[in-house]
């Protein structure tokens, strides 16, 4: 689910979207609502939304205004959608200078409005994936680092890397186990490193840039609101000495350990789920089929298994075809064409598209580079 906040100063207009929009059928979730601009924005900095819809004319910071702001000050890069019963060119313009995705006029008509959200899905989609893309790079670039040694002219010799090392993988299972009071005293003993040896304060940023690419990948599977991931104090190492970083941590323990004890008998059924994809993702399944075959409702499943696995059931059935496709690619001489017929596409260009969409490169560039 997409998070949504509307913001609008007229009672009815906000009861229209509550009411007369099915936004959990367009896959998005209402957040929350706002009156003016600037309640708007203190419902943003606390949701951090996926989609903004606004009214142009509000009282207080109208909605120009808190575009501005979103998209000039704090570099928010959300979908915004502008509902207004003011039709003159120059607001649209201005729109267009922000980066406004869709300039739609009152009053509201429920179809239109799903059809507008249904197509607002796709970059939604691409703007997700480039932001798991570089946050993926960016672990990858701090394992580099971690398991790289230093000669004595560098910041570190070998055993403190690996020292720093051992201590990402320990907040790792710190925060896993939920245990609060083992993350708060780590967070001290490497601060009273840090204080102590600039060596360790550059090593200590790398290592907190591989575990916050770590908690990215456990959030996805635990399906948690990943909002605190995005908090600039992962990138501020001066506030990490005024106590921001033991409460970031402390707080992402507190949510392992909530997650944990919440319906804990839904991971048996997802991991059948998971093994019955493994086995038949070349064949056309659906969700109601999987469904039945583990005999179960499939709505609940279709959410315990995007809670637990981070993705859709759909999603995650992609994600396995493609990362088949690239073992294809690197080791036979199959037309891509028919790798995508081996792995239940019938349609080429459509497997190119999902292939570009989760590795980044096409079939035949991918294939290119790796053969030989």
């Amino acid at each position: 689910m997409y998070k949504v906040i509307v913001a609008d100063d007229e009672p009815f207009m906000l009861e229209g979207w509550k009411t007369m929009i099915d936004w959990q059928g367009c896959g998005y979730e209402l957040c929350g609502t706002a009156t003016d601009g600037e309640e708007a924005l203190d419902l943003i900095n606390h949701v951090n939304p996926d989609l903004v819809v606004t009214d142009i004319q509000m009282p207080v910071l109208d909605g120009l205004g808190l575009i501005r702001t979103m998209r000039e000050e704090l570099k928010y890069d959300s979908q915004i959608v502008i509902v207004t019963g003011y039709s003159e060119f120059g607001y649209a313009q201005q729109a267009i200078r922000y980066r406004v995705n869709e300039y739609v006029l009152k009053p509201l008509v429920p179809e239109e409005i799903h059809e507008l959200l249904r197509n607002l899905i796709i970059p939604l989609d691409t703007q997700r994936q480039e932001i798991e893309i570089k946050l993926a790079e960016e672990q990858y670039d701090a394992m580099e680092m971690l398991d790289t040694t230093m000669d004595e002219g560098g910041m570190l010799d070998e055993a403190d890397l690996e020292k720093m090392a051992s201590r990402a993988r320990q907040f790792i299972a710190l925060i896993e186990a939920g245990d609060v009071t083992g993350v708060a005293r780590t967070v001290d003993d490497m601060l009273q490193e840090m204080q102590e040896s600039r060596a360790v304060m550059i090593w200590a940023q790398s290592a907190v840039r591989y575990i916050h690419g770590e908690l990215l990948r456990r959030y996805s599977m635990i399906g948690a609101d990943q909002t605190v991931l995005q908090v600039r104090t992962w990138h501020h190492t001066e506030s990490w000495f005024m106590g921001d970083l033991k409460k970031l941590f402390i707080r992402i323990t507190e949510t392992f350990a909530s997650m944990a004890q919440a319906d804990p008998g839904s991971s048996g059924l997802v991991a059948e789920a998971v093994q019955y994809l493994k086995e038949h993702y070349r064949t056309k399944i659906k969700l109601q089929q999987l469904a039945n075959h583990i005999h179960v409702n499939a709505a609940y499943l279709g959410q315990q298994f995007k809670r637990e696995m981070g993705v859709s059931f759909s999603e995650y059935v992609h994600r396995l075809r493609i990362e088949e496709a690239r073992r294809m690619l690197r080791r036979t001489n199959m037309k891509i064409s028919d790798i995508a017929f081996e792995l239940g596409y019938h349609d080429a260009e459509y497997f190119t598209e999902k292939f570009k969409a989760l590795t980044g490169e096409l079939p035949s560039l991918y294939k290119n580079n790796n053969q030989g």
